[in-house]
């Protein structure tokens, strides 16, 4: 475990982008305090956390006066931040360094903003955005087809990027956890690769931290 001079606080719990952020630090073994404010319930309009978010979405890191508030963003300043956290060869390359980037653009602006934010969006909150079976149906078509054409040749036996886990393990198994929430049908090798991942000790920790 990394010694911290000053203590992490991270405010949001409930969703897929605040589990990732407590699986981050449970897989590093960061101490850190948690907010559990969440989403759509007013706690993120208060004047007290616009104060530290403008944009009054979760998640927030805070760390002594550095402040994050991007999932991703804040997912690789732990992992720099942290000195136990290990890569293989090719994750070390500049050839593995451009692969992580590929499939963390790929998962968050492909699987999570293109299609499983647009579902819940015309469905979860058709109060703000509106009710729309076709943009759903549509998002879960653009799910599909999008997971077949960058995994479909992938065994994900292993983790997704290199030999070891990362970070690109939390965003890919996040995704598949919604996506299951959402009522898409996934093959099975995807579901065993998400089981494995939540049999991870930090996952579990995450989970009743994020969710109960």
């Amino acid at each position: 475990m990394t010694a911290l001079k000053t203590k992490i606080q991270l405010w949001g719990v409930g969703t897929a982008r605040t589990m990732r952020v407590h699986w981050m630090l449970h897989e590093l073994d960061l101490p850190y305090q948690t907010f559990p404010i969440k989403a759509r319930s007013g706690e993120t309009q208060t004047d007290s956390y616009l104060d530290i978010n403008p944009k009054g979405k979760i998640p927030t890191l805070v760390h002594d006066k550095f402040v994050l508030s991007e999932g991703f963003a804040i997912l690789r300043y732990l992992s720099n931040l942290s000195s136990s956290e290990d890569k293989d060869q090719f994750q070390i390359s500049i050839e593995g360094q451009a692969t992580y980037d590929e499939w963390a653009s790929f998962i968050l602006m492909e699987l999570d903003a293109s299609a499983l934010y647009v579902i819940r969006r015309h469905r979860d909150l058709e109060e703000i955005y509106g009710r729309s079976s076709e943009a759903v149906r549509s998002a879960e078509k653009y799910f599909e087809k999008m997971l077949l054409a960058r995994c479909g040749e992938v065994d994900f036996t292993g983790y997704v990027w290199g030999d070891r886990f990362s970070e690109i393990d939390i965003l890919f198994t996040t995704v598949l956890d919604w996506a299951h929430f959402a009522g898409i049908k996934l093959e099975d090798k995807f579901v065993c690769y998400a089981r494995r991942m939540h049999s991870r000790k930090a996952y579990q920790q995450a989970y009743d931290v994020n969710y109960t």
